[in-house]
């Protein structure tokens, strides 16, 4: 159950990363009014009606059936491509919903427009769309449990294999849910100290708890 466990945990943790560079990208490509906005909007209104099992298994049984790919790699891809079309739009609303002035300002203050992207908009937007993301991400951990479905012996399938074997369905799946309930939460708190460094207030609020203890 260890093996599966860390197998679960690197699908989850490259998903997000690869993901959030990927839905940045789509995020950027969104927000331009032009052939490839629409082209990316298009693009994540098909992954997001598409199920997630139906994508992991077209990608290994279809796409990449003849490619020799390693399962764990095609969950990876799959689960990138899955996590990068919801937080491109959480991406998007975080930065549609900053003042406009702020990049006036920071333009007129002799900004480039990328540093006034960079240094101005996105770490206020960050704020915005870092909590939304938080719940998204272990959303991704807990969707990892359908990868057995390709052969890959995560966390869940080797409970399974666990109670093929005991014929005991009890311990073993209350024993998996209970590792992914301490998994998920400490991967929550992981993402909530990055929102802290990004949110003054909140830093300043820690700091304040920290000076009175």
């Amino acid at each position: 159950m260890a093996r599966g466990l860390g197998v679960t945990l690197v699908i989850s943790v490259f998903s997000a990363l690869i993901g959030t560079v990927l839905g940045f990208g789509l995020c950027m490509l969104r927000l331009k009014k032009n052939v490839f906005g629409n082209i990316a909007g298009a693009f994540i209104k098909l992954i997001q009606g598409t199920p997630m099992l139906v994508l992991l298994m077209l990608l290994y049984y279809v796409i990449f059936a003849k490619t020799g790919l390693a399962a764990i790699t095609v969950a990876i891809i799959a689960f990138s491509i899955n996590f990068s079309v919801y937080v491109s739009e959480m991406m998007r609303s975080g930065i549609q919903a900053v003042d406009p002035g702020q990049t006036e300002g920071a333009l007129a203050i002799g900004y480039t427009r990328s540093e006034s992207f960079f240094k101005v908009v996105f770490p206020q937007a960050a704020r915005h769309f870092l909590p939304v993301i938080k719940g998204e991400f272990i959303s991704l951990v807990k969707t990892t449990s359908v990868v057995g479905y390709i052969t890959i012996e995560d966390l869940t399938k080797a409970s399974d294999i666990i109670r093929s074997r005991t014929y005991d369905a009890f311990f073993p799946l209350i024993v998996t849910a209970i590792i992914y309930f301490f998994s998920a939460w400490r991967m929550t708190l992981a993402l909530e100290r990055i929102e802290i460094r990004l949110d003054p207030k909140r830093r300043k609020n820690v700091l304040k708890g920290v000076k009175q203890l």
